[in-house]
């Protein structure tokens, strides 16, 4: 879980209030166990500030307890934890919300051009020690990470054959570390490849689902953000003429910014802000149709809290039988066990929202974020604007209709009835998929696919606008496959026979590349002629290649 935010402003400095507003819409996300803030704030000489139980000079805060806060003039050897020494970053971390920073602390009206925010679900250290708390510094460099790291043994391993480091025992730690090291050998591009890869330090590789955002100061500092190679955490991008913001979800940025462009981080991307330069290996996604305007006669969601809102929308619908909602930010769970009715939002749907829907009509214009439509039965969604990982999860029923593009693991476990997505769509599509039918256009964005389609497909069919490549579309670990049963011939626990059974049962799947045939047309005709009604559009698959995936018979 844990919610991350990052903020890169060319112009204007921003306040601590609006770096607390955007992590308090993904409250969901976090817990009162840890938050924190990073930001670039230049002193004359290093900060150095560290978690003592008692307090030390003239400069701290008491937390709780026995518990303080002090800022120290230098560094000496105390009885507690030095968590910054920095003449670049400030931070601020404790044991509660993110609002309860600027409480504790008194920073009303701090301000910086460049922020880093967290709010924490602890995972695999506690949560009773702000220590424990988001961001983590090793010199100049702040991070922010969602996600918990396997590699964090041998990260730590790496990091202890370099330098005295006395850590807290949380993972996420050990990634400010490795980006210090890694940033001062490589640069600052070739060290967020090599924690992604781990092609020339092995051991600094990371491992496990990340998505982590950071600050390197410096006179000319360094801002950026990445995701792991398999997707595992979401990070979504906004982006001004003066301004790049990341978050865990794309409200929070909206948050922020109600009028940045707005898309995904793909598996293994990174962005980068220096000066006035952004860089990187990213896409720009921002994909969306002309949005009718929101009606006066709607239920203002900025009224609700990202869960309160829900029932309110479930009650209505059932007294009046069709709800108009403006203002959404991040709620969620809005549309969830909908049978009937005609539901239509404005703004970006949160997490988790029409789960198990059996009926009626959604219409969303904006995006929705991760989880939406899982476990559908019935009834048609339709989303004006991008939607966020796992789309479709086990749905068994109904349809969805998605005027851009989608994340990573869109129908995983699909089970029936129909998907229509017009643009692209990420890695993973149709992973473990069972039955129905999912369609990629590739029309509104003609980007390629992510790999890793229908792994461990069993069920359904998949239609791809375009040559989708072979190597694109894995039932299973093909290499991992091949080794296993190279063991099994050395190790003489099966013939050459067996070896070949076992690897000619590696292609489970049917592939063409071809046009489709009549009955395919006249099969997805309906759907092409909805989606095209639904969203204003004239796409025809007919004489187009299409990639078609099936099982094998």
């Amino acid at each position: 879980m844990c919610g991350i935010v990052g903020l890169y402003s060319l112009r204007q400095k921003v306040p601590v209030e609006v770096v607390v507003r955007a992590l308090d819409v993904m409250k969901e996300r976090g817990t009162p166990h840890g938050a924190g803030l990073a930001l670039y704030n230049p002193s004359d000489k290093p900060r150095i500030k560290a978690f003592t139980r008692q307090p030390i000079g003239n400069r701290y805060v008491k937390l709780y307890n026995d518990l303080y806060d002090v800022e120290l003039t230098e560094l000496i050897n105390i009885d507690g934890y030095i968590y910054l020494n920095s003449k670049w970053i400030d931070v601020y971390k404790v044991v509660g919300w993110p609002n309860d920073i600027v409480k504790i602390y008194g920073i009303s009206g701090l301000s910086s051009n460049i922020w880093l925010g967290h709010t924490r679900y602890p995972t695999n250290s506690p949560g009773r020690l702000p220590y424990y708390s988001h961001p983590f510094t090793a010199g100049d460099v702040a991070i922010v990470h969602n996600g918990d790291l396997s590699s964090y043994g041998s990260n730590i391993n790496f990091i202890r054959y370099r330098a005295h480091v006395k850590f807290t025992g949380n993972d996420s730690e050990a990634i400010a570390y490795l980006l210090s090291f890694l940033a001062s050998e490589l640069g600052v591009e070739e060290a967020v490849e090599e924690l992604m890869y781990g092609r020339r330090y092995r051991w600094a590789r990371l491992d496990g689902p990340y998505a982590v955002s950071f600050i390197i100061g410096g006179p000319k500092p360094v801002f950026g953000a990445f995701v792991d190679p398999q997707h595992f955490r979401p990070l979504y991008v906004g982006t001004t003429d003066s301004m790049l913001i990341v978050a865990s979800e794309a409200a929070a940025i909206k948050a922020i910014e109600p009028r940045a462009a707005v898309w995904a981080l793909r598996s293994g991307e990174y962005i980068i802000a220096e000066g006035d330069e952004v860089r990187g290996n990213f896409r720009k996604r921002y994909v969306y149709p002309e949005l009718p305007q929101p009606p006066e006669d709607a239920i203002d969601a900025s009224q609700y809290d990202a869960v309160s809102l829900a029932p309110v929308v479930r009650a209505e619908l059932q007294k009046r039988g069709e709800v108009k909602v403006v203002n959404v930010l991040g709620h969620r769970y809005l549309g969830n066990g909908m049978s009937s009715g005609i539901l239509k939002v404005w703004g970006v749907v949160g997490n988790a929202s029409a789960n198990v829907m059996s009926g009626g009509v959604y219409f969303v214009y904006g995006d929705v974020q991760d989880d939406f439509g899982d476990a559908m039965n019935g009834g048609l969604a339709a989303i004006f604007g991008n939607a966020g990982d796992a789309v479709g999860q086990a749905k068994r029923g109904g349809e969805i209709y998605v005027y851009g593009d989608v994340g990573s693991r869109a129908a995983i476990q699909h089970r029936g009835g129909v998907m229509v997505v017009g643009g692209s769509a990420g890695k993973y599509l149709g992973e473990y998929m069972g039955g129905g039918t999912v369609v990629v256009l590739r029309a509104t964005n003609n980007e390629e696919v992510g790999n890793m389609i229908g792994r461990g497909m069993v069920g359904g069919e998949i239609y791809i606008r375009g040559e989708v490549p072979m190597d694109y579309i894995s039932p299973v670990d093909k290499r991992a496959l091949e080794r296993y049963a190279k063991s099994l011939l050395i190790d003489g626990l099966a013939g050459v026979e067996d070896y070949t059974k076992l690897l000619d049962g590696a292609e489970p799947l049917a592939v063409e590349h071809r046009e489709l045939t009549e009955e395919e047309i006249a099969k997805l005709s309906p759907y092409i002629t909805k989606f095209n009604n639904i969203f204003n559009l004239n796409i025809k698959i007919s004489r187009d290649i299409f990639t078609i995936i099936r099982p094998k018979k």
